[in-house]
């Protein structure tokens, strides 16, 4: 008797399990995660987490395989493309990006459009973000399963300090290849130069450039500050990081793992927002150490030509009309 009440708590432990890992979708899943920053860079850290939170969740049957530094593709147009295709399943990258997916992403990388991260955080609630990401999925086949990964400012690094435009005239700027970049710093006066972010540092290490821009929390662990030790704190652009998927392997997931992965994006992406801030307390006092200066400057003149350029770009068809002077307004 004792036997036959054994076998049936093992049947039921055996049922109960089963039905779990069947919610779950039980079948072994493994995924590429494709990034372009470096592995110390806060970045990596918090796709990294994300992973392990997915590899938690799932009981260890979804796998994501994080590479970063550009290791599947040497930069962000590219990994975009192999994304689209399918070839990964899932790219990290800062918002301003979607635009090639989605052109009215554009505006999100318009220097000195957002005042702060709250009226960034206003627009993504608004109904034009939301139908942005749902052209993304419908037009592109690319989804966003997590938006919350809040990095803090963009700042100008550079090896001498500039203080105005005047001292902007004919500096050499690395830039990725997005016009919004490469014009509007033209624009201000400085020479833009296309270099992938893998390849920045080594460009202002043997002078290819003299400066470049890059958010706060990156520029410790990628190490721009041991070329260029003057940080001019221009906060000109606050967009946020995002995760992309594919949307036909999504859809191709059990509902269970598709939940694990919106949960665990998000997440990741409170650790993220909250990491960037703890690491970068740390990461500026080994700076300062090491004779980083930090400048504070007067930004008006730059946000008046920026404007400008905004302006033009909307006239030649870069976002929809009116979207440059809404954002503005609201703010």
């Amino acid at each position: 008797m004792k036997e036959m009440k054994g076998l049936v708590l093992i049947l039921i432990f055996i049922f109960t399990l089963t039905m779990f890992s069947t919610a779950l979708g039980a079948e072994k899943v493994t995924w590429k995660l494709a990034g372009v920053h470096a592995v110390t860079t806060p970045e990596t850290k918090g796709l990294n987490y994300f992973a392990d939170l997915v590899k938690k969740k799932s009981g260890g049957n979804f796998v994501i395989y994080v590479y970063p530094a550009g290791q599947l593709g040497k930069d962000a147009v590219t990994l975009v493309e192999n994304l689209m295709m399918g070839s990964i399943e899932l790219f990290g990258n800062v918002m301003d990006w979607n635009q090639h997916l989605v052109k009215d992403f554009a505006i999100l990388a318009m220097p000195f459009l957002f005042k702060n991260l709250e009226a960034v955080k206003d627009f993504q609630r608004g109904s034009i973000y939301q139908e942005m990401k749902e052209r993304m999925i419908k037009e592109r086949g690319v989804r966003i399963i997590a938006d919350n990964w809040y990095r803090l400012p963009k700042v100008l690094l550079a090896k001498k300090p500039i203080r105005s435009l005047n001292d902007l005239k004919d500096v050499k700027l690395r830039m990725p290849s997005l016009k919004t970049y490469f014009e509007t710093w033209k624009a201000l006066g400085a020479k833009p130069t296309v270099i992938p972010w893998a390849e920045a540092f080594l460009a202002l290490k043997k002078g290819v450039v003299d400066g470049m821009d890059a958010p706060l929390g990156s520029i410790y662990g990628m190490k721009f500050y041991q070329a260029a030790p003057y940080i001019m704190m221009t906060y000109h652009l606050v967009a946020p990081f995002n995760i992309l998927v594919n949307e036909n392997k999504y859809q191709q997931l059990p509902q269970g793992y598709k939940r694990i992965l919106i949960e665990a994006g998000k997440e990741a992406g409170d650790y993220y927002s909250q990491l960037v801030k703890d690491m970068f307390k740390k990461d500026k006092e080994k700076m300062l150490k090491a004779g980083v200066k930090f400048i504070e400057i007067d930004t008006g003149p730059f946000i008046r030509e920026a404007a400008k350029v905004a302006e033009r770009f909307e006239a030649e068809g870069m976002w929809r009309k009116g979207l440059f002077k809404k954002i503005v307004e609201s703010q």
